[in-house]
């Protein structure tokens, strides 16, 4: 047993990796990248329509207020017309009921034919004649000329309105 056996090296030479595994990491990363690029849209796209959503949303509460308050404005009116068609059948009332020989002056006093002032209340306590407060107000001394009927409004009127309104 003098001799020396020589044993076979186990240390591989400078051992590159196969390329098949450099391409499937390659893949893996771009992988991650599209799925990254994905998530990312998504998230861009959702907040868009929640965005829209809130427009949308205020938009129509804005329609809405806006509906509100013509609805109001039209109440409104129809309150001052029925009080102004009130006035003037009062007016034509006290006027049938007041004697033709009677005049009323600037002041709202009455004059007779003799020129003569005339009370301008009754006994009742209530104005016959009373002049107009604003330029703009409906005239009581002329219950000759009747009331125009008020213009009742349609659905498809009130849809071409609110049309209109909201180009403005």
């Amino acid at each position: 047993m003098g001799e020396k056996v020589a044993l076979p090296s186990l240390s591989l030479p400078k051992q590159k990796t196969h390329w098949t595994v450099g391409v499937v990491i390659a893949g893996g990363l771009m992988m991650l990248i599209l799925v990254a690029a994905f998530y990312a849209v998504l998230q861009r796209q959702q907040a868009r329509e929640e965005a829209y959503a809130k427009r949308q949303a205020d938009h129509a509460a804005a329609i809405k207020a806006e509906t509100e308050k013509a609805e109001a404005e039209r109440a409104a009116a129809e309150a001052k017309m029925k009080e102004a068609q009130a006035a003037a059948s009062a007016a034509a009332a006290a006027a049938q009921r007041k004697p033709a020989s009677s005049v009323v002056t600037d002041d709202g006093a009455e004059k007779d034919k003799s020129g003569k002032k005339k009370s301008s209340h009754k006994s009742g306590g209530t104005k016959v004649a009373a002049k107009p407060s604003a330029p703009g107000a409906p005239a009581a001394a002329a219950p000759a000329a009747p009331a125009a009927p008020a213009k009742v409004p349609t659905k498809a009127s009130k849809d071409i309105d609110d049309l209109l309104k909201s180009f403005k």
